[in-house]
């Protein structure tokens, strides 16, 4: 039977029944295997059923896997400061001192936006970038791309619930190759328009579901700077981002953010979310529930979370990520010289797209699907549905690189 015969969820796009996994790969319910470049939800950092974080999960739950917030834990207290010090130049948390923790990636949003509020003298608005994507709950719906009106009515399947979230405008996504100085007074133009009731910016430093764009320093490095200057808050949605590019953190330490949100594969596939709160940042008041959530605090996901890092440091995994990221793009490289549809390959680590120019003859959805049939799991961008998205386990190894690369050379080479 089916596994979505009844049940109905989230998603909608074209998929498989997982029956099990094992690194790079899983098997559908037929016994088939397919390659997983979607690291399911881009979350499972070091595979699937990793055997060292699997041995972690079940000393974990030997001892203790779940606690309410208000009750410590040392595996917690482990995680908070394993975080900060990944910080560059964090030592003595001298740039980024507290911690809070989330049971999911959009709460972590939630949590930066109520940390903002609690200390934003009544302002409550929130600039985005377009085509940025900071999750579905009704808080911070609006701030994603299918909510707002730089995508056709159709694709809007978030815009019934924009009016339930925290109010917000939309910022001009920066062009690296357009003239600067515009783009800057554009932003600046952009911001004064609502300085009365503007508390944050939120900004992904390389949008996801926008289509793995990154979002050029200097504009970033010019946002810091006003942001100063007017006394607004910086949140960076790091959600994507923290690892996948081959490095912990994008440049945190040149534009201090007040806030960096972490998920997805914070927890190596658990469930976790987590904010890190700069120097001088507002914590929140005590005596009051201002952020509760029971699964916030798991002791499961800490120490695993924790476990990852101390793997990742261990086997240079991000030194992998940044080379096995240029193998890939190198041989993607190659397979655009003789397919004209590739109009570019945009990749920063293992954080990788291809942009499918459809009046070739192929949309990007239909080679998702011929690669799914041909045995190779891969995404596909939201806000611009026409870029491909890879991004495999972070310790892929050079040979399966390759065998990577010969299903993308067959996919693209099928009729």
């Amino acid at each position: 039977m089916s596994t979505r015969s009844v049940v109905r969820m989230g998603g909608g796009t074209p998929a498989v029944d997982i029956s099990h996994g094992r690194g790079l790969y899983v098997w559908d319910v037929d016994d088939r295997r397919y390659i997983d470049c979607t690291s399911q939800s881009w979350a499972s950092y070091l595979g699937h059923a990793n055997p060292e974080l699997a041995a972690q999960i079940v000393r974990q739950t030997e001892r203790l896997w779940h606690a309410h917030q208000g009750f410590g834990t040392r595996e917690r207290e482990k995680f908070a400061h394993d975080l900060l010090r990944l910080v560059p130049g964090n030592d003595d948390y001298t740039v980024y001192d507290k911690v809070s923790f989330t049971a999911t990636s959009a709460l972590a949003i939630e949590t930066a936006i109520k940390l903002a509020v609690l200390h934003g003298n009544g302002r409550k608005t929130i600039a985005r970038l377009t085509g940025s994507f900071h999750g579905t709950t009704l808080g911070v719906a609006p701030l994603s791309w299918p909510a707002n009106a730089e995508v056709s009515p159709e694709r809007r399947t978030l815009a019934a619930f924009a009016g339930l979230g925290v109010p917000s405008f939309t910022l001009t996504f920066p062009i690296e190759s357009e003239p600067r100085s515009e783009q800057l007074d554009q932003l600046e133009a952009e911001l004064s328009s609502h300085r009365s009731e503007l508390l944050a910016v939120i900004v992904e430093p390389i949008q996801g579901s926008g289509g793995q764009r990154t979002v050029p320093d200097w504009w970033l490095s010019h946002l810091s700077q006003l942001a100063r200057e007017i006394g607004i808050y910086v949140i960076y949605d790091e959600i994507q981002t923290y690892m996948r590019p081959g490095r912990y953190l994008t440049d945190v330490e040149r534009h201090l953010p007040d806030f960096i949100c972490l998920g997805k594969g914070l927890a190596g596939g658990l469930a976790c979310g987590a904010v890190l709160a700069r120097r001088g940042s507002e914590s929140f008041p005590t005596g009051g529930v201002y952020d509760l959530h029971t699964f916030a605090s798991s002791p499961l996901s800490h120490s695993v979370g924790s476990k990852l890092i101390e793997i990742v440091e261990r086997d240079s995994i991000l030194e992998n990520a940044r080379e096995r990221g240029s193998q890939l793009r190198d041989g993607l490289k190659h397979i655009a010289a003789s397919h004209p549809e590739v109009v570019e390959v945009r990749q920063v680590g293992l954080h990788i797209g291809i942009e499918i120019d459809r009046t070739a003859g192929r949309s990007a959805a239909d080679l998702r699907v011929r690669a799914m049939s041909n045995g190779l799991l891969v995404g596909l961008g939201g806000f611009a549905p026409d870029v491909l998205k890879i991004k495999p386990p972070l310790n892929i190894t050079a040979t399966q690189a390759d065998e990577v690369l010969e299903h993308l050379q067959m996919t693209f080479a099928s009729a």
